[in-house]
């Protein structure tokens, strides 16, 4: 297997440097010299190999949601026909389930300062839309008699609750928050069946 171009590791080790920029000072925090600091390099090698302040700011935003995306395709894949979407809950809220801190810090900038990066904001909230959409099909093969505004509603309510908890790792709450949140989570999968129930008899 051939090995990585100079470009290719360069760039890769400048987005790493930003991302941790972005993850201690948020996005506005993101300077090219505290990137040459953080990786060593001068600045002219800095704009050289990944352009100037937006460009390496765009090009964190799109590592960090090529992460997310390929993170969603392997979680919709792991999901098995029947009761996916409990399936979904537990791997969602089990003790393992966190995501990497300095991704969820670079999540949580964007979301900050969206009026001042509109595109990655844009395409931050097309990446929830695809990873909503994952537990809403889950949703629809257990519940198929639910209408879709329901199994909408109860995917929204799951991930609403999955990136509170989520946000809050770095804190390190007790552990029970996550055990409450995941609970919480059971209980609108849970309504679904008695509106599945109801609809039946009905």
């Amino acid at each position: 297997m051939p090995r990585p171009s100079v470009q290719s590791a360069r760039l890769n080790e400048i987005v790493q440097a930003a991302a941790k920029c972005v993850a201690q000072y948020g996005l506005e925090g993101v300077t090219l010299e505290r990137i040459a600091e953080e990786t060593g390099l001068k600045r002219p090698l800095i704009r050289h190999h990944a352009g100037n302040r937006e460009e390496i700011i765009n090009a964190v935003v799109t590592h960090v949601l090529a992460g997310f995306a390929e993170v969603t395709t392997m979680f919709a894949k792991a999901l098995p026909e029947k009761r996916g979407s409990y399936a979904a809950v537990d791997h969602l809220f089990d003790d393992h389930g966190y995501s990497d801190p300095a991704e969820m810090m670079v999540f949580q900038s964007i979301v900050a300062a969206a009026d001042r990066f509109p595109a990655e904001s844009e395409a931050l909230l097309k990446w929830v839309g695809d990873f909503t959409a994952v537990i809403v099909e889950a949703i629809k093969r257990d519940f198929p008699e639910v209408e879709t505004e329901a199994a909408e509603t109860v995917a929204h309510g799951i991930v609403a609750i999955y990136f509170n908890v989520d946000s809050l790792a770095p804190l390190k709450p007790p552990h029970e928050w996550r055990r409450y949140a995941k609970n919480a989570a059971l209980l609108l999968l849970r309504s679904l069946e008695t509106n599945a129930s109801t609809q039946r008899a009905t």
